[in-house]
C-alpha cells in the first residue's frame, strides 16, 4: 500500500491510535505467520495503513514485536489500589489474581508459545521479552514486598526475589502446562484456591510475627 493510497481516515488518526492499530494487527500477523515468516506489509495492510507510515511509527520488525509483548506483558503494573491495600493478604491474593487472568487468555498464551518456539532462532525475541516485562522495574508485587520489608514486617532480604518466589509458587507449574497444552486454563475457583494456597504458604514463613499478623 503507498502512501497516497492509504485512506484519509486513518491518516487523521491520532499517533496513539495508529500506533495501537498497528500492534493489533502485527498481533494477528505474528500469531498466524510467527516471527521469522512474519510480513510488515501484511501488518500495515492489516491496519489499514501504509508501510512507510509503520516504519515511522517502528523503526523494525523487531521494535514492533516488543510493542506487542509491552501489550501482553502489561498487567504487570497491576491496580495500584489493590497494590496499596492495606491487609498484606489481601493486596497479595488481588494482584496474582489480576496477573493470573490475563495471563492465561489465549492471547497472552499464543504469544508466551510464540517466544519460546522462535527464540533459538530469533534470539532478539530474549531481549524484547525482557525489555517489555521484567526489565522494565519492579512491579506491583515487588513494591509491596519492598515496602512490607522496609517496614519489618517480612523476615526477607530480596524483595524481588521473593516477589519471583511468589509468583512461581502461585502460576509457574499452571502456566507451564498451559503453554504445553496439557491443560486449558484454571476456572475462577480454582485461581482462588490456587492464589490463597500460595499466598498463606508464602506469609507463614515470610511474616515476622506470623500468618495472624497480616
Amino acid at each position: 500500500m503507498s502512501e497516497t493510497a492509504e485512506p484519509v481516515a486513518r491518516r487523521r488518526l491520532s499517533e496513539e491510535d495508529r500506533c495501537r492499530l498497528l500492534r493489533e494487527s502485527a498481533a494477528v500477523v505474528f500469531l498466524r505467520d510467527g516471527y521469522a515468516a512474519a510480513h510488515m506489509d501484511e501488518v500495515a495492510r492489516g491496519a489499514g495503513m501504509s508501510k512507510r507510515t509503520l516504519y515511522q511509527l517502528y523503526p523494525s520488525k523487531a521494535a514492533l514485536f516488543e510493542a506487542v509483548m509491552e501489550d501482553c506483558l502489561a498487567p504487570f503494573g497491576v491496580d495500584m489500589a489493590m497494590e496499596r491495600h492495606p491487609d498484606l493478604g489481601t493486596a497479595l491474593r488481588g494482584m496474582l489474581e489480576g496477573l493470573i487472568r490475563h495471563l492465561f487468555e489465549p492471547r497472552q498464551v499464543a504469544i508466551f508459545r510464540l517466544v519460546i518456539a522462535e527464540v533459538k532462532r530469533s534470539p532478539e525475541l530474549a531481549d524484547a521479552f525482557h525489555r517489555a516485562g521484567p526489565g522494565r522495574g519492579a512491579g506491583s508485587l515487588e513494591r509491596r514486598l519492598a515496602a512490607e520489608i522496609d517496614q519489618g514486617r517480612l523476615r526477607l532480604t530480596d524483595a524481588r526475589d521473593a516477589a519471583r518466589m511468589l509468583f512461581g509458587m502461585t502460576i509457574g507449574t499452571v502456566h507451564m502446562f498451559l503453554l504445553l497444552g496439557l491443560q486449558g486454563p484454571p476456572d475462577a475457583a480454582d485461581v482462588t484456591r490456587l492464589v490463597a494456597g500460595a499466598v498463606e504458604t508464602f506469609l507463614r514463613g515470610a511474616l515476622v510475627n506470623g500468618p495472624d499478623a497480616v
